[in-house]
This record gives C-alpha cells, sequence and structure tokens, in this order.
C-alpha cells in the first residue's frame, strides 16, 4: 500500500504495518514442530519488516519476550519470546528500554538484559561483550566446559 495513511486515536499503529493480519507472522502452532520448521515459515515474510517505521511499535505491541510469542515481530523471528533471527537493520533500541535491577553493573545484570531481551543499561554496557548466537545465548566458542578428571 502506497500513500499515506490516517490513523484514528486510539489506534495501535501496528494495525496500519504490512503485516497486519498475516498468518505467517503469527504463525499458529499446529503449523510448525521444531526451530527450524518456524523459521523456513517466517524466513520468507521477515524482509517486509526491513525498513518498517513499526517495529518498535509491534514490538511494544506484542510484548514478545513477555508473552512467549512465536512467530515474526519487530524485525526478529521469536520462538518463546526469544530472538532466533533479525533483519539486517534491525536496531537494539528498537528493544524495550532496559530494567533497572540490583545486578546490574556485572556479567549477571548483562544476562538478565539478554534474557529479558531488552536494551543493555549504561551500568551493564562493559559486561556485554559476549556474541550471541541465535538464540541469544553464548556462541560455541564462548563457552568453556569444566574438564574433570576421569574416574579410576
Amino acid at each position: 500500500m502506497t500513500g499515506t495513511r490516517i490513523v484514528p486515536l486510539g489506534t495501535p499503529v501496528t494495525e496500519h504495518a504490512p503485516c497486519w493480519g498475516d498468518p505467517d507472522f503469527a504463525v499458529a502452532d499446529h503449523r510448525w514442530k521444531s526451530s527450524e520448521e518456524l523459521v523456513a515459515i517466517c524466513e520468507p515474510v521477515l524482509y517486509v519488516c526491513g525498513g518498517c517505521p513499526h517495529r518498535a511499535a509491534c514490538i511494544r505491541q506484542v510484548r514478545p519476550a513477555k508473552t512467549r510469542f512465536d512467530g515474526v515481530c519487530g524485525g526478529r523471528i521469536w520462538l518463546n519470546g526469544a530472538i532466533l533471527q533479525a533483519v539486517p537493520d534491525a536496531e537494539v533500541s528498537e528493544l524495550p528500554p532496559p530494567v533497572i535491577r540490583k545486578a546490574c553493573g556485572s556479567a549477571a545484570g548483562a544476562r538478565a538484559h539478554r534474557r529479558a531481551v531488552e536494551q543493555q543499561c549504561a551500568r551493564c554496557e562493559p559486561f556485554n561483550h559476549v556474541i550471541e548466537g541465535p538464540q541469544g545465548e553464548a556462541g560455541e566458542d564462548e563457552i568453556q566446559q569444566l574438564e574433570l578428571p576421569c574416574a579410576p
């Protein structure tokens, strides 16, 4: 759709986004059984979010991390409220603002922000050095295992 849109007061902005009502964005549980199947359904429509001015509003309205959303929201593919993939121009600033916790200012605080899928606060930013993988967790290179001696 081209041209300007008139949005009546009180109408959620996301109702005017190009994805509104498309079943490939909010994917019904019966259509997929694994994260790979979910991504296969969502990846072909993710491009619609590229450059969309409604991404931050979409995330605020759907609250995918809290609702454990599955599908495409705000330029990202979500599974159980965790980000699997994002459009190349996705910005951290589109995510909800950080909640200040007692753990802020530590690596645990930075992990709490990542788990809550929110922006990092200024105190946790120096601890946000872990490279995130597709599930928002540390990549395989960053995982350290404790090696125990073999039992005799």
